[in-house]
């Protein structure tokens, strides 16, 4: 089996068609024919089917094209972390992270970085995403590093932050000028939820459940920017991290105390355990952990 015959079937299997496929790796279509027949007799299942004119994957040859397709891609990485240690591409690192920390620890981080002339080569390309969302993308490569909430056995990860969750209410509302409120204070409190699909929701449900307490829960929102202006509208309360428009409705933030504790949530820097860092992305991530690691 060669790199070529295995570039090959990608191409072939993403086109479905032999002469523009031939015509696409600028060789002939005997040729292409000639290098998906040894293949196919390599692996001892047919890869393809032709009906007509058309051109179809088997059940085999679906099952091989994943597996395929991510040989290729881990090559491609392996020559771009070379050309990056030679010099010889743009070093850019996929840095993901999800809203509440867009606006404080990101900028921190990245503003400490370029303080040192020897990083100005090094670019970011910034991806914000839910927490889960967050997961998946380093578990299957589509970020390099991030800044999560959610862990799995598929990564590595060191604790950046501790991440205090506050208690917004409306202005007016007969709990606000309190230094801090526990759960026992709003019980029973109208509550604008994140959806269940947030991490934040999961560990608001289990305080919820660790104190007895069945919220009343009038609305299910997607992020907190939409919760904060439910908020503001007086039709709930919410628990939520800070994020910027904080200051630009009518709510107001309240820190929130359990048995005496700052309610929190950690927050990790993440890599995956499966793929080797590029050059930059070591570097980046050393110098998170040397300056932010708790």
């Amino acid at each position: 089996m060669t790199l070529l015959q295995i570039q090959y079937f990608c191409a072939l299997a993403r086109i479905l068609h032999y002469t523009r496929t031939a015509e696409s790796l600028h060789i002939s279509q005997p040729g292409l024919s000639y290098a998906i027949r040894e293949l196919e007799e390599e692996l001892g299942v047919d890869l393809f089917e032709k009906k007509s004119r058309q051109v179809k994957l088997t059940i085999y040859g679906q099952q091989f094209l994943p597996y395929a397709e991510q040989a290729l891609s881990l090559l491609d990485r392996g020559k771009n972390i070379l050309e990056q240690m030679a010099g010889k591409s743009e070093q850019v690192v996929r840095l993901g992270y999800f809203q509440s920390i867009s606006a404080s620890l990101i900028p921190t981080i990245v503003g400490q970085f370029y303080k040192d002339d020897a990083n100005k080569n090094i670019h970011f390309n910034f991806i914000e995403e839910g927490t889960g969302d967050i997961y998946e993308q380093i578990r299957n490569g589509g970020l390099d590093l991030a800044m999560g909430v959610t862990l799995g056995p598929e990564i590595d990860y060191a604790l950046i932050m501790h991440q205090p969750l506050y208690l917004a209410v409306p202005q007016g509302h007969h709990l606000c000028g309190q230094e801090s409120v526990t759960f026992e204070d709003f019980a029973h409190e109208p509550m604008i939820m994140l959806d269940k699909s947030s991490n934040l929701r999961s560990l608001v449900d289990a305080m919820y459940r660790k104190h007895n307490i069945i919220p009343n829960i009038v609305f299910e929102v997607h992020e907190c920017n939409a919760a904060l202006q439910y908020v503001g509208l007086k039709m709930g309360v919410a628990v939520l991290a800070l994020v910027p428009a904080m200051n630009m409705v009518n709510a107001e933030v309240l820190p929130i105390s359990d048995d005496g504790q700052e309610f929190i949530r950690n927050v990790y820097l993440m890599w995956s355990k499966e793929r080797p860092l590029t050059p930059a992305s070591q570097k980046i991530r050393d110098f998170i952990l040397n300056r932010f690691a708790i």
